[in-house]
């Protein structure tokens, strides 16, 4: 009996050959959708959940005015036992040092991260090999995962030997590396050296604790935004905030981590989406079918079958079709995997984690189709033979069911075409737009610089200068959001209101030279030069938009300054505000900046710097950063959406466009009939092609008024999110309608041309 029905399938699966093949293609794409959306999301939120009591362990964050977020994690070395010791619900308290990134000469990236004994209270590790002795004394020890073990000193034991990359440090431990996704991932462990200084006014760590079971975390985290902290004899706030651990990764990203956690949940909903869209476009070809084969079900009761071997019948063809989708779908998952993983900065080695998640989701979808088929053939018991037989409830279902599916699958491929275009159109307005307030983006910055004394800075500046294809230069003082470490409160100010608050304000130093190189601007008065007095500064616009002044120039602010000048905001980020920066002119700079353009590829100008400079500094590391490179990092996350958001429109137009034709071919199938009949009594071919075009036009314009609707809305929103956006311009629907009457054209009118081309007799014969 098995045997017969597969057989019957095969027949009708291979009857309707391209009604499978888009059916296998669009449940193949929406699988491959949900599992990477699913597998992302959970990847993103597994970081520390490993560990024992992660649910417990916060970082604590404090206010800072140079941050644009409004927090900086890094908090004075006094917090962490101020918080044992005044909080009974907290357990312990670690202070950890920043961790330490660097490359060796073979190009491998090496983690180390400084720590104490309480840290690994809090994150235990396992000990291989050797012990932690180290973290309890001041010895210069160092324990190492089990990875770099093997890949720094082979089979041999490491214990008591030098370390590689330190000679100065001893390797007196071998420990495991996490077993899942760490915010403190390590090649080494070392001991954190004891604070420069003591007081609350001093930040270089991170402060991070763990409370007691069943603690109420509203009530404390109200206490700890009320701590009050002796500075040097003045009793002072020092509100603290606190995130989880489990949260931490896309709460406070890296420098080098730019995953915005609402874009991963923006990617999740567009993958749901597109899985309706497959899904949508599978069920309803799935129901029409039903429909057309009404009487193919009638005339088998008739004959004796029973609904329990119909049922069967069926669902064999949906298994079938399942079982063709589901390979297919693991090999795109194989395919595309490294792309996606290289767009959404996962970094997981171990592609069982990917395979477990696809399987769970796929599951989910498999089950989903068999239930919604379960479902309708329930529906289907309730017809009467006769109502199969007559077929007019029939067509009246099929043409609705075609309609809404053709319908919604306008609504998501538009919907999503307008999205991408209008991500691109702000990502190109961000890149070419003159409101960064920085029109020369190439200047490359040195941030860090390592193994070259003082005393060989000017021979250093020498051999740099050597190096071909790329342009060296010192400058004093780069006015850059996020390089000061000055600033002040301000008190006083022309134009002063009672009740106005006083003004964190960023002090910068800059020159003319710096000025011009970065190609900043000015939309208010002059630069101060020789002539001017010493109190002559410039202010940003946040500022004189903080102080409320319309006209800034020759108003006093801070007691002697006088406003010279008004600068165009800095921004490194398109999507926070500037901070209110006043930049006082130095004539004599204390302090130099080391800058360079290069010609070519990065990665070989940098290759080039370091085979030059290490052959007379060996311990040469250094970093740079440029104020593009910065841009490209704040937008990075756009950039990712953008990237998956043009293959999500691609898919879903695709979906759409395959969909429209398996209706429409179904739909021929149905009306040849009644093409026949039209042709006979005198309809010529352009009227057939009109009659279907016209249904189709008309259910375009109803999806394009809820997709542009709804895109409108949705876009808006998104661009609010930005200082500085783009402009949403009428173009924009005009291009989308052209270009989507264009495929609905090209994917139906040669389908509706060849049915209208059939002899009528020779169909009105067959039926």
């Amino acid at each position: 009996m098995i045997q017969h029905y597969l057989k019957i399938a095969i027949r009708n699966l291979l009857k309707y050959r391209m009604q499978t093949l888009i059916s296998i293609i669009g449940l193949t794409v929406g699988f491959v959708s949900f599992s990477l959306s699913g597998m992302w999301m959970n990847y993103e939120q597994s970081y520390d959940n490993f560990h024992d009591g992660a649910d417990r362990v916060y970082v604590a964050s404090v206010p800072s005015v140079f941050r644009t977020s409004g927090f900086s994690t890094t908090t004075s070395p006094l917090l962490a036992p101020h918080l044992v010791n005044t909080f009974p619900e907290i357990e312990v308290a670690t202070y950890t040092n920043f961790t330490t990134e660097y490359n060796d000469d073979q190009n491998r990236h090496w983690t180390m991260i400084s720590v104490d004994s309480a840290f690994i209270s809090m994150f235990p590790v396992t000990v291989l090999e050797g012990s932690l002795q180290f973290l309890y004394n001041t010895a210069d020890e160092i324990a190492i995962s089990d990875k770099a073990a093997r890949l720094l000193f082979g089979k041999e034991s490491p214990i008591g030997k030098e370390f590689p990359l330190d000679k100065k440090m001893t390797v007196t431990a071998v420990v495991q590396k996490w077993k899942g996704h760490s915010n403190y991932e390590f090649d080494v462990i070392s001991r954190r050296k004891a604070p420069k200084y003591l007081d609350w006014g001093y930040a270089s760590g991170t402060t991070l604790f763990r409370v007691a079971p069943g603690t109420d975390m509203d009530a404390l985290g109200k206490k700890l935004k009320d701590i009050e902290v002796d500075m040097k004899g003045n009793i002072r706030k020092y509100p603290v905030h606190i995130t989880p651990i489990t949260e931490y990764h896309y709460t406070h990203p890296k420098y080098n981590i730019f995953i915005r956690i609402e874009y991963v949940r923006l990617f999740c909903l567009i993958s749901l989406l597109i899985v309706l869209g497959a899904l949508s476009n599978y069920l309803i070809i799935y129901l029409i079918r039903i429909r057309m084969r009404q009487r193919e079900w009638a005339l088998r009761k008739v004959n004796g079958a029973s609904e329990r071997s119909l049922v069967a019948l069926l669902m064999s063809e949906i298994v079938l079709l399942l079982l063709a989708s589901v390979p297919v779908g693991f090999l795109l998952v194989e395919v595309s995997l490294p792309i996606f993983k290289r767009w959404s900065y996962i970094t997981e080695e171990n592609n069982l984690f990917f395979y477990k998640e696809t399987l769970i989701y796929m599951s989910i979808a498999i089950g989903t189709v068999l239930l919604f088929a379960w479902l309708t053939l329930l529906v289907q018991r309730r017809f009467t033979l006769q109502s199969a037989i007559s077929s007019a409830i029939t067509r009246r279902f099929s043409t609705f069911y075609r309609r809404i599916g053709v319908w919604f699958q306008l609504v998501v491929s538009i919907g999503f075409i307008f999205c991408t275009i209008m991500m691109m159109k702000q990502l190109h307005h961000l890149r070419t737009s003159a409101d960064m307030g920085v029109t020369n983006t190439d200047i490359e910055y040195v941030a860090y610089l390592e193994g070259i004394p003082d005393s060989d800075k000017e021979h250093w500046v020498k051999l740099m200068k050597e190096i071909p294809d790329i342009d060296f230069r010192e400058v004093s003082n780069f006015p850059l959001p996020g390089l000061s470490q000055s600033m002040f409160t301000a008190v006083e100010w022309d134009g002063k209101q009672p009740g106005d608050k006083e003004v964190a304000v960023n002090d910068f130093q800059i020159s003319k030279e710096t000025f011009d190189l970065l190609g900043l601007q000015l939309v208010a008065g002059i630069f101060p030069d020789e002539s001017s007095s010493p109190n002559d500064i410039l202010i940003n616009e946040s500022l004189a938009k903080k102080l409320g002044w319309k006209d800034p120039v020759g108003k006093k602010f801070h007691k002697s300054y006088v406003v010279a000048g008004v600068l165009k905001d800095i921004r490194l980020s398109p999507i926070t505000q500037a901070l209110p920066a006043i930049y006082t002119v130095s004539k004599f700079p204390p302090r130099k900046q080391y800058v360079y353009t290069y010609h070519g590829e990065y990665k070989d100008v940098l290759k080039a710097i370091n085979n030059h400079i290490k052959k007379s500094y060996p311990d040469f590391y250094m970093w740079s950063r440029s104020v593009g490179h910065i841009i490209e990092e704040a937008t990075a996350s756009e950039n990712i959406l953008m990237k998956l958001l043009t293959v999500a429109s691609i898919v879903c137009g695709i979906i759409a466009v395959f969909g429209i034709f398996s209706l429409v071919n179904l739909s021929c199938e149905q009306r040849r009939k009644e093409i026949a009949i039209r042709k006979v009594n005198g309809a010529t071919i352009s009227d057939i092609i009109s009659i279907f075009l016209r249904e189709y036009m008309i259910l375009l314009a109803l999806a394009a008024i809820v997709a542009f609707a709804a895109g409108y809305i949705v876009m808006q929103h998104w661009l609010e999110g930005y200082v500085i956006q783009t402009s949403i311009n009428w173009w924009i629907y005009v291009i989308i309608l052209i270009v989507v009457i264009v495929i609905i054209c090209i994917s139906i009118g040669w389908r509706i041309w060849q049915a209208a081309w059939q002899n009528p007799a020779e169909v009105i014969k067959s039926e």
